[in-house]
């Protein structure tokens, strides 16, 4: 669901942890019908105690960034657009439209190269239904994984074949039947056996579609194997798994776990990033793209409440990539703060 074209980034939130400074997403009403905060409200400190006492335990917010997004947000809804027509085209045609996937692609990854810096501002889409996560969630995927090879050093021509890669790295699942791949519950056996079989459409997609770069089949082909072997649909371990594919599984783990589904609510993208941290110790994602990865969005993410040392609750509003323990945030008066400069002051918890 993207609501609004303007910079923000929109997070689901505890009640419990808001701090003041958000902006509502929708417009909730008591049991009476009565209206407790609308949409496009800013949700003051009484509004949150009113959340809480009509039972409301989350909810969508948005966070105003003090940054510029690295993409234009236009840019990212319009990408969400077109991969919408390349999968429909998939689904009819069996074929991938490859240079419409190519200028997406390239548009997005040029605004990330244009705007890479030490201090990192990314915006997401907010998808409203299950299908309109499949396009929302290939975007993202690419621009994340975009931002971690070009952190991990990779060249402009391996940039641009990885954003391509990602654009498209679950295009097999336009063959999955619909009322697998749009289950508001979870999957039998049998059916998610159907479903990791995604992965294998998408490569034959691919070749039937004239891309035979073994670095964007890998993409799509692998992206759900893990180091230790435990993975689908191969059991593909550690070197046999290529940089492309490690980069797309990191990234489309975080993307899933912070996406809102039908069959599972939204984690925070604090609680995402300690479950792929996790998942790293495990030897099952790559340390490497991981590490790369928390450096550019932060172990304490875009839109995470934290309490510094002094008492004060804050909300992160910008990542510095040099230093993710100490994001820029904004305290509970209005204040920014960019902790890289603000010795005095450090992260001690955060408020889930």
């Amino acid at each position: 669901m993207y609501l609004e074209a303007e910079v923000g980034q929109y997070v689901l939130k505890n009640v419990g942890s808001l701090t003041g400074l958000e902006t509502s997403l929708e417009t909730i009403t008591d049991r009476n019908g009565s209206i407790v905060v609308r949409a496009g409200e800013r949700i003051t400190p009484e509004k949150i105690e009113l959340l809480k006492s009509n039972g409301v335990n989350r909810i969508w917010v948005k966070v105003e960034e003090v940054l510029p997004p690295l993409v234009d947000v236009r840019k990212i809804d319009e990408a969400k657009e077109q991969i919408q027509q390349v999968f429909d085209t998939v689904a009819t045609k069996l074929r991938i439209e490859t240079e419409q996937v190519w200028r997406v692609s390239q548009t997005v990854l040029n605004d990330i190269v244009r705007n890479y810096g030490d201090k990192i501002s990314l915006v997401f889409l907010v998808q409203q239904t299950d299908e309109d996560y499949t396009y929302t969630h290939e975007v993202h995927v690419s621009m994340i994984s975009s931002l971690v090879g070009l952190e991990m050093g990779l060249k402009l021509e391996e940039l641009s074949h990885l954003a391509f890669s990602a654009m498209i790295h679950d295009v097999g699942k336009a063959l999955v039947p619909k009322e697998i791949l749009l289950a508001s519950r979870k999957l039998t056996p049998e059916e998610f056996e159907i479903m990791k079989k995604h992965v294998a459409f998408g490569e034959r997609i691919c070749r039937q579609s004239g891309l035979n770069d073994e670095r964007v089949i890998s993409s799509v082909r692998d992206h759900h194997e893990k180091l230790d072997g435990s993975g689908y649909l191969s059991g593909l371990s550690d070197r046999q798994i290529s940089l492309f594919a490690r980069i797309v599984s990191v990234v489309d783990i975080y993307d899933a776990l912070v996406s809102n589904r039908s069959y599972k609510p939204s984690w925070t993208p604090y609680k995402a990033m300690t479950e792929i941290i996790r998942l790293a110790s495990l030897n099952k994602l790559d340390a490497k793209v991981v590490k790369s990865m928390v450096s550019l969005l932060g172990l304490y993410p875009i839109g995470t409440t934290v309490v510094l040392n002094e008492g004060t609750k804050a909300i992160v509003v910008g990542v510095n990539r040099r230093n993710p323990l100490r994001p820029i945030v904004q305290i509970e008066n209005g204040e920014t703060i960019d902790l890289t400069e603000e010795k005095n002051l450090r992260v001690v918890s955060v408020l889930e």
